[in-house]
């Protein structure tokens, strides 16, 4: 029988990476607590068609008192690298990597506690991925914010964040740093969870070649290390 592990303390500054629990679940769990989520995609609606119709409901839905509002919204524009001409276009017209950009700039008007993102990384090319990345890293740091990604991706999972809580029949099972959880290939085996393309390289390549290698995030320094063993 799997050892049922209590819930985690979710500390600032700490980015997280779930696998088994849906968001509402999640958001669910926090009480009193002021998050953002960032979904897969940010879409146009009829009522809101423009990126600035868009983040001023966005201000207004939160009931936000914001004294110059119109200097709020391009100022969280800038610090994402986005320029103010985009406040009249519609959403819809909006690049994928535009789209994300925008979400992280609501998301920085609202100043939540807690950022969760929900397969937000996901159909990003690798430059927007960083991008976001850096972005999160920033917010992380500098104010303190807790981030949380929820996806069954397990190479963002791995790439991406600091510690990684698994649930299984809403009960976590596995909870720690991302990097020792994911090099604990019977665990993932035995529960069916994708090993990370990275893991599952060094893995096969030490088994094969029974050499010893270290886990590594970047495909470079893998190939480094089985050059310098083979």
């Amino acid at each position: 029988m799997e050892e049922v592990i209590q819930s985690p303390i979710w500390k600032d500054s700490t980015i997280y990476g779930i696998i088994g629990k849906s968001t509402k679940e999640l958001i669910n769990s926090f009480k009193e607590k002021n998050i953002y989520c960032i979904k897969k995609h940010l879409e146009s609606t009829m009522n809101h068609p423009t990126v600035y119709s868009r983040m001023e409901n966005e201000i207004r839905k939160r009931n936000l008192i914001i004294k110059n509002l119109e200097k709020k919204i391009i100022d969280s524009l800038k610090i994402v690298g986005l320029r103010t001409s985009l406040l009249n276009q519609n959403i819809h017209l909006l690049s994928t990597s535009e789209r994300k950009m925008i979400q992280l700039a609501i998301c920085l008007i609202t100043n939540p506690d807690i950022i969760i993102m929900e397969d937000a990384l996901k159909d990003l090319d690798k430059k927007t991925k960083k991008r976001v990345y850096n972005l999160l890293q920033k917010m992380k740091d500098q104010y303190q914010k807790t981030i949380i990604f929820i996806s069954d991706d397990t190479n963002i999972l791995y790439q991406y964040t600091n510690q990684i809580v698994i649930y299984k029949n809403d009960q976590i099972i596995k909870t720690g740093n991302t990097q020792e959880v994911f090099e604990n290939i019977s665990f993932l085996k035995k529960h069916r969870i994708k090993i990370p393309d990275m893991i599952e390289i060094t893995y096969l390549a030490k088994k094969k070649k029974n050499i010893k290698l270290e886990y590594h995030k970047d495909i470079r320094d893998i190939i480094k290390d089985i050059y310098k063993h083979v």
